[in-house]
């Protein structure tokens, strides 16, 4: 599981834009916090934030079944 790091407070919003390419969040403490939902995106924050790619063993726990092939290569 992964979390979004945002808001120091309690969230009172959270809406998808039109296209469902953007979330944002409104936060009790003034901000508004914008994340890209497109998987390349995503899938460059989750690399950037856990900064190197699963080992063959932690694939094969976390994706059993299906060929090794890390997404943060």
């Amino acid at each position: 599981m992964a979390a979004l790091t945002g808001p120091a407070q309690q969230v009172w919003t959270v809406e998808f834009s039109p296209t469902g390419s953007t979330l944002a969040a409104a936060s009790n403490d003034g901000t508004v916090r914008l994340w890209d939902t497109q998987p390349r995106a995503a899938a460059a924050a989750v690399c950037a934030t856990a900064g190197q790619p699963l080992t063959r063993a932690e694939w094969a726990d976390y994706v059993p079944g299906r060929r090794y092939t890390p997404p943060c290569a």
